[in-house]
């Protein structure tokens, strides 16, 4: 509708506060799109990306040379400081691969609120809807202390973002994390399957796209909690995106438990 007649037919409607009301939020509401509302996504999209990464805490230049990367400051939505992260995110046949950087103060390895340290949380939105803590929702931790890795799902109880492990609904921990500090940098690195085949886990083709939100979460060496940190934004809301590559990369890994005699 030209903007000449939408201004005429506002005037005639003037006298009736209510029609006119209603008729200016059909013209200025955006539409929804094919299969239902418009998702919210921050525009921030990583990949596709091919390649693959030894998993040992050290995100280096070469071994990361082909990943999707982007650095940013990751903002706590209140008076702590923003840090500044680096992600490099990538895919091979079989795995996910993330590694970050973050110009944390201290590598803290434990603390009183957080039992594993200096952590990475991150939310992935399995469907693209646009929101994180949809139930059902792939949860990966990265920790630099114990346990390194963590496989979950949400599970909305109590609150939205809860999340419960894997292991605990009948599924496996699949994949692997290491972190590490180097210079005056914290590292870690992430491996996911792409299909476990875990009924809680996502399951992501060539040609896929996946929403996710990075939560960093300080541990501080006094062992107080020093906040969280976000990309790309603090709500459920704030999502950015993995599109997975068609890769050849040969990435499988078998885990081969220690048997002590």
């Amino acid at each position: 509708m030209k903007p000449k007649r939408k201004a005429a037919i506002l005037r005639y409607l003037l006298p009736v506060p209510g029609l006119a009301l209603a008729l200016l939020l059909l013209v200025l509401l955006p539409k929804p799109g094919p299969n239902g509302p418009v998702a919210a996504h921050s525009g921030d999209v990583f990949g596709p990306a091919c390649g693959a990464a030894t998993v040992n805490g050290e995100v280096d230049a070469s071994e990361w040379s082909s990943a999707a990367a982007q650095t940013f400051a990751m903002q706590s939505g209140g008076s702590a400081p923003a840090l500044t992260a680096t992600l490099h995110v990538m895919n091979g046949a079989n795995n996910l691969f993330l590694g970050i950087t973050i110009n944390d103060d201290e590598f803290s390895t434990v603390g009183e609120f957080l039992s594993g340290g200096d952590s990475f949380r991150i939310d992935f939105d399995n469907a693209h809807s646009g929101s994180i803590f949809v139930p059902g929702d792939d949860v990966l931790v990265a920790n630099a202390g114990f346990p390194q890795f963590e496989d979950s799902y949400i599970d909305a109880d109590p609150a939205p973002s809860s999340s419960e492990a894997d292991v605990n609904a009948g599924g496996t921990t699949d994949g692997a994390a290491a972190t590490s500090r180097l210079a005056d940098l914290n590292h870690f690195e992430i491996r996911h399957p792409l299909c476990s085949g875990d009924p809680q886990d996502f399951c992501l083709y060539p040609g896929d796209t996946v929403g996710f939100r990075l939560e960093y979460l300080d541990a501080e060496e006094d062992g107080s909690f020093g906040g969280s940190r976000f990309f790309p934004g603090s709500t459920a809301n704030s999502v950015a995106d993995i599109v997975i590559g068609t890769c050849a990369t040969p990435d499988l890994f078998f885990y081969l438990p220690l048997i002590l005699k």
